[in-house]
């Protein structure tokens, strides 16, 4: 019998022998061996060549290895790609995709179980219409498993010093700080804020004192006052969520319906008198960014400019180099990408100009010439950390975009930060240039030296000095808002608190004292 397996060995190896390339090795091996002993060489030719063989297997092995994890890339790129940026797998450490990222996503392509899991409750596998073999799909399966590690690097937080800038004043509003909303108003002198916990208006002076209390439908998220009208919107649900039940109040009248809505733009696009309103539709799994037309009889013609979930932020603004404003979006969810529209009347076209990773995390962009070129560049600030894949991430931080014309980006600048929240772009120093303002929901609370605000200071050719604000504890923050209120020609700063147990259990601090919002009074004047 052994000898029977041996020279079916030698067979195998000979059969194969061309098309791994070690047939010309093994020949001359037996040639050597034959001149120098004849008599041993038969015994020593079929020990060397079981050794090859061995080795060849394991080799062969390996191949086929590589082989059916380059299948499940590609496999990968063309169906996790058709819906986002094709995701690597060295972006989330091993678990997470096993027991989170894979499951959800072989759900939504249809498919009710994988080579590691299936699902437990039976509805959730009704009427699935696979989008490709139960092969191809555990092909995708195993090369996430196989090609990602146990952990990812995390960030390794550097010491800042304090910044004086600014004089922090603490308030505490209730038990349960979750501000939806912080928004100043330089004409009333009134300070707006969210209460997320019970769906109430707050309007404060800024001594802190409530001086008017609305109870609303759900929390509100944003507040513009234009013309005498008050535009105010509701999101519906703060949690995820695909319900219809938002709505933008403006004056006696109303948009409703709206899915999960988060920000709003006022303009009159179509120059017909009325102003018009674009609404980022974030939802959760489905949304949209939608124009609103005013028909100027208190109601309003829904045109989808994007049907897409995740679209968190718009801005109008000149990007380019001609005399006309261009649409500027941020959407988050796994799309993770800005789009720029141009409009003239009733014509929009959008162009996708950027796009990240889907784990990306994106909160919050501003639009200023960075580099002094005249284009507007996009800073952009992501951290979004509280769905699937809650772990801290080395890639979460801040990026200078630079605008390089025709609608094409380039990184200039990036600062990793762990749960970026919201940023503000501004010449916080008065010396001439734009600082960064940052503030961190999901950051790592276990680590001293992370700081949840952080103030990154220019320095001039993209280069910032990061500082923390001396006497502000460190909190999960969530809105901000930035006016020079004492009017003496500085800018100030208004941030609301968030402190609900959600996302990576580094960021968990419930236990911790009650913050509901600060002021910080610049000093610089």
């Amino acid at each position: 019998m052994y000898i029977i397996m041996l020279l079916k060995q030698r067979a195998w190896i000979h059969k194969n022998s061309q098309k791994t390339k070690i047939g010309p090795l093994l020949t001359h091996i037996n040639s050597t061996i034959l001149m120098l002993n004849p008599n041993k060489y038969k015994r020593i030719s079929l020990k060397t060549q079981i050794i090859f063989g061995l080795g060849l297997l394991s080799l062969s092995i390996q191949c086929a290895k590589e082989n059916k994890h380059a299948a499940g890339e590609s496999l990968a790129k063309i169906h996790c790609g058709s819906c986002h940026m094709f995701p690597e797998p060295g972006i989330l450490p091993r678990r997470v995709w096993g027991e989170k990222i894979l499951p959800n996503m072989g759900l939504k392509m249809g498919m009710s179980h994988g080579p590691i899991y299936a699902y437990g409750n039976s509805e959730s596998t009704q009427n699935l219409e696979p989008l490709l073999s139960q092969e191809d799909w555990d092909r995708i399966v195993h090369f996430y498993l196989n090609r990602s590690e146990n952990s990812i690097p995390k960030n390794n937080i550097q010491d800042y010093e304090a910044s004086t800038l600014f004089e922090s004043y603490i308030f505490q509003l209730d038990s349960f700080p979750l501000i939806s909303m912080t928004s100043y108003n330089e004409q009333s002198g009134k300070l707006f804020l969210g209460n997320g916990s019970n769906s109430k208006l707050l309007t404060l002076d800024l001594n802190g004192d409530v001086l008017n209390v609305e109870k609303l439908e759900s929390p509100p998220v944003k507040i513009i006052i234009k013309d005498s009208l008050d535009y105010l919107l509701t999101i519906g649900h703060i949690n995820p969520s695909d319900e219809a039940s938002g709505r933008l109040r403006i004056g006696t009248n109303a948009i409703e319906g709206l899915i999960r809505p988060v920000d709003f733009l006022i303009h009159d696009f179509n120059v017909d008198g009325y102003d018009d309103v674009l609404v980022c539709n974030y939802g959760n799994n489905v949304g949209d960014f939608s124009w609103y037309e005013n028909l100027g009889n208190g109601s309003y013609n829904k045109k989808v400019l994007q049907p897409m979930s995740g679209a968190i932020k718009v801005e109008l603004t000149n990007m380019d180099s001609d005399a006309d404003d261009e649409i500027v979006v941020l959407f988050a969810q796994e799309h993770e990408m800005i789009m720029i529209w141009d409009y003239d009347n009733n014509i929009l076209n959008g162009k996708k100009v950027i796009q990240f990773q889907p784990a990306f995390g994106a909160v919050d962009f501003q639009l200023k010439d960075m580099n002094g070129d005249g284009l507007k560049d996009i800073i952009i600030g992501n951290g979004d950390n509280s769905d699937l894949s809650t772990v801290l991430k080395n890639y979460h931080g801040i990026r200078v975009l630079i605008n390089k014309g025709e609608k094409e980006f380039t990184e200039g600048f990036f600062m990793p930060i762990h749960g970026i929240s919201k940023i503000r772009v501004e010449d916080f120093d008065m010396d001439g240039d734009t600082d960064i303002l940052t503030i961190s929901n999901f950051g790592d609370f276990t680590d001293p030296k992370f700081k949840s605000v952080q103030l990154l200071m220019n320095e001039g050719e993209l280069k910032f000095k990061p500082k923390y604000i001396n006497a502000l504890p460190d909190f999960r923050w969530q809105t901000l808002d930035v006016s020079d209120y004492d009017k003496d020609g500085d800018l100030d700063v208004f941030i609301g608190s968030f402190n609900f147990k959600a996302g990576p259990e580094e960021s968990n601090i419930s236990d911790k004292e009650n913050i509901s919002w600060v002021k910080l009074e610049n000093k610089t004047n």
